[in-house]
């Protein structure tokens, strides 16, 4: 069935139906020129002090900032984590407000059922939006996480992207801290493997999805249904909603450094990536095989004569997935819906989504081609679409380090 399309929200309609019913902080009266806000969700994390002075530390700050934590648990987490929340808790009240940054800290329990990243990321950014609200203007919420760092502008640069761009919501550039044992290199090179492969498929609208690296404006978010509650991959579904809607924008002179650590707290993730490979090197050190790229990028190509009900000769990968989502029938109740191409390429891709793709990925996989070695992926990828001389000789460090400059300099 072709996925419902996501329309913009009344006003006033998301905190009627889908915020947080109760405030977080009951009674906060935000300040008046208050105009971005940083979210930071975190869960038995001791390195939230850091992450905290990381954003205090920011450079010609040029507006009012409020830093808002909220330190989380499940209802039934054991004692332990209980005590490091707490220990997080009075760190983070311990440290001093600058003139234009205010820190506000709260330390909550969750629903067992529905405990996770997602709901408290939902109920930092909910709460920061309310507050905009009171101020009966719109204001920029920025993600962050407790693992997380920043450059000195990271502040400005987001702040001068809103103001001088005109954006609705972006993506700001991340880096993690390399070293050459715990497999992070692999898990960073993977990461911007799959972006830049997509690019190079044609994909439109192609952006990391790191919950660390969203921003948005409040009235932005609720129009359209703000954060989901999932306990991972939050940032994926969020994303995948807004990312093809207009004034979207790569904000790239600001940096996030995430932290490059083995974590249990998500189901997946940095942190659990990490955790499998030091149990087993090898699942870092495959990747989906170029071919797929290949395929999508055919599959593309082909599109225009596709909806003019024209039968190319497509990849057996692709027709095989087609058959698997009904894809004519899908695409013929597209096409009498809408009455120009515009129109339909908009709604093309709001089915065929972020998450339409990576079915169609594991798919391929799955059926056809085996993920192969990574450095033989990269090589690949490199050929067709970086294009780095001397790309093969360099170590799997190098490569990254030339892959970042490329993705901060794409515009």
């Amino acid at each position: 069935m072709v996925h419902r399309k996501t329309f913009p929200l009344k006003k006033d309609y998301y905190f009627q139906r889908y915020a947080r019913k109760t405030s977080l902080i009951p009674n906060f009266d935000p300040p008046s020129d208050l105009e971005m806000v940083v979210v930071i969700p975190s869960y038995k994390e001791p390195q939230l002090g850091t992450a905290v002075h990381s954003l205090l530390a920011s450079r010609e700050v040029p507006c009012k900032v409020i830093i808002l934590v909220v330190i989380n648990a499940p209802e039934q987490s054991s004692l332990d984590n209980f005590n490091l929340n707490k220990k997080a808790y009075n760190e983070i009240k311990e440290i001093k407000d600058t003139d234009k940054i205010n820190i506000q800290v709260q330390n909550i329990l969750l629903p067992q059922k529905k405990a996770g990243v997602g709901l408290a990321r939902k109920i930092g950014l909910d709460e920061a939006a309310r507050w905009f609200k009171k101020l009966n203007r719109a204001g920029v919420l920025i993600c962050f996480d407790g693992d997380c760092r920043c450059n000195d502008t990271y502040l400005a640069t987001i702040y001068k992207a809103y103001k001088n761009q005109n954006i609705n919501a972006g993506i700001v550039s991340y880096e993690h801290p390399l070293d050459l044992e715990s497999g992070i290199i692999q898990y960073e090179l993977g990461l911007r493997y799959y972006t830049d492969g997509l690019r190079y498929s044609g994909y439109p609208n192609v952006h990391q999805t790191l919950g660390s690296c969203i921003t948005i404006k409040s009235d932005h978010y609720c129009k359209f249904g703000g954060m989901n509650t999932k306990k991972a991959g939050e940032d994926f579904y969020f994303l995948n909603k807004i990312v093809r809607k207009p004034r979207f924008a790569e904000i790239h002179e600001a940096l996030v450094y995430p932290s490059a650590r083995i974590s249990d707290r998500v189901p997946f993730g940095t942190g659990r990536a990490l955790i499998g490979y030091k149990m087993d090197k090898e699942k870092l050190l495959s990747i989906y095989n170029p071919l797929i790229f290949e395929n999508i990028k055919i599959f593309l190509t082909y599109l225009p004569q596709i909806i003019q009900g024209q039968s190319p000769n497509l990849p057996e990968a692709i027709k095989g997935f087609f058959s698997s989502i009904n894809f004519y029938q899908n695409l013929s109740k597209l096409l009498k819906n809408t009455n120009s191409l515009p129109s339909f390429y908009n709604q093309f891709y709001d089915w065929f989504d972020y998450f339409m793709v990576l079915k169609l990925i594991h798919f391929t996989r799955d059926h056809f081609y085996p993920n192969i070695p990574l450095e033989m992926g990269l090589w690949k990828l490199n050929e067709n679409y970086w294009k780095i001389k001397g790309f093969k000789t360099l170590t799997l460090h190098d490569q990254l380090i030339k892959i970042r400059v490329l993705n901060r300099s794409a515009q």
